[in-house]
């Protein structure tokens, strides 16, 4: 009956061991459009300040050859300068897709949305981009 008790409450203490462990956070989609652009945003909350975004940007312009290079600053709805990218290049369909290091911190995580400016050809548009 001993051996019972102490591997009933081995179970138990390793159970609560992994239960406790602390996880990555699920991954925020922020998303939005405009008249020329269309984006997504994945923030991936990562353990040990391993937080990553994916960027994913399309052109809802006519032709592509025209955007030429262009950049991206990313700010959450505190006002926190996220991301910015320069020099950046749409593919043949009009596509950009990136994946960058950031810092995930809690106002980001809390951020309702975030806007992107995309600059290109001195124009420039501003992306409200909601959480899904």
């Amino acid at each position: 009956m001993k051996k019972f008790y102490i591997a009933l409450f081995s179970l138990f203490f390793f159970i609560s061991l992994v239960g406790c462990q602390s996880k990555a956070e699920d991954p925020l989609e922020f998303s939005g459009e405009t008249q020329s652009w269309s984006a997504t945003v994945m923030l991936y909350p990562g353990e040990n300040r391993e937080d990553a975004a994916q960027i994913n940007l399309n052109y809802l312009g006519g032709k592509v050859e025209s955007v030429g290079d262009f950049g991206i600053n990313l700010d959450t709805s505190n006002n926190q300068n996220g991301i910015a990218l320069r020099d950046a290049r749409l593919n043949k369909k009009g596509n950009f897709k990136e994946k960058v290091k950031v810092d995930v911190s809690k106002d980001v995580i809390k951020s309702e949305y975030m806007i992107l400016t995309v600059k290109w050809n001195d124009r420039s548009e501003d992306i409200i981009l909601k959480v899904k």
